[in-house]
């Protein structure tokens, strides 16, 4: 029993660049592939024809990285991305550090939400940039928010 479900896992997974992944990296490189990035109007049509919200969720959002950002980017490999991101995180302190502090708490806490959304909707095609095409820059923002 446990050696058909590993050997059916493994029939899940697709190589790209020699490195095996998992299902569902898996349907985010294909569809990246077929699709191009989310900046682009075939991405977002093609997200519209999927089955489901939680599909649609796993293809443009990362859940992981959405709660943990910066450690997602790092424990991925995405290194230029981290800094990054703590380079936006460090602006956005110092920028909250001339607030009043009336005010503070509930931007800082908008702010944590924002860069929790920032880094989950970057993080799918960031990697897919890293892995699959050989793109590992500082741009988290290429293919997502510009074409």
């Amino acid at each position: 029993m446990q050696q058909e479900v590993q050997s059916q896992k493994f029939e899940n997974q697709q190589q790209f660049n020699g490195k095996l992944y998992d299902e569902e990296w898996t349907d985010r490189f294909n569809f990246f592939q077929k699709n191009g990035g989310p900046a682009t109007s075939t991405y977002k049509e093609a997200l519209k024809q999927l089955d489901g919200f939680l599909k649609k969720a796993r293809i443009n959002m990362n859940f992981y990285a959405f709660f943990f950002g910066l450690i997602y980017f790092l424990i991925k490999g995405m290194y230029k991305g981290a800094l990054t991101l703590l380079g936006i995180y460090f602006v956005l302190a110092v920028i909250l550090i001339f607030v009043p502090d009336a005010i503070a708490d509930a931007l800082g806490n908008g702010i944590g939400i924002a860069s929790g959304i920032l880094s989950g909707m970057t993080a799918n095609y960031t990697f897919y940039r890293k892995e699959v095409l050989g793109e590992d820059d500082f741009n988290i923002f290429k293919g997502v928010l510009t074409k």
